[in-house]
């Protein structure tokens, strides 16, 4: 029987992923697990939680600039509290699409934010 057991990557690709990559680890603090330096795969591999989702941010060559088709994807970042991760993305000059805000549809809390070239990515998590 074919089983699908989770998502184990995000993949951003980027022209510059050196720059976008610098940028998830320092606002972030994301632990890099590999970093590759191949003409055919170059990126940075972050380990979000250990045995969970990871996050590669690697050079492709039909990515050129920034995203201009941002709400085709985004992804979410579990957090404890979304209004005390607002305040600190504040302070790293974040841009936000979407202050703090309740799900219609259940009891967690989402705010909606750009990275530094123009992806969407929302915190989600308790009040």
């Amino acid at each position: 029987m074919i089983t699908f057991e989770k998502i184990s990557t995000v993949l951003l690709w980027s022209e510059d992923f050196r720059k976008l990559s610098d940028w998830y680890k320092e606002v972030f603090g994301f632990k890099v697990i590999e970093e590759l330096d191949h003409p055919q795969d170059t990126g940075v591999l972050f380990e979000i939680e250990p045995g969970g989702t990871w996050l590669w941010i690697g050079q492709h060559s039909e990515v050129k600039g920034r995203n201009l088709d941002p709400h085709r994807h985004m992804f979410n970042i579990s957090v404890g509290s979304v209004g005390e991760v607002y305040e600190y993305l504040l302070t790293k000059d974040v841009t936000f699409l979407a202050k703090p805000f309740k799900a219609p549809t259940f009891n967690k809390y989402f705010a909606t934010f750009y990275d530094r070239e123009g992806n969407i990515v929302q915190i989600i998590g308790g009040k």
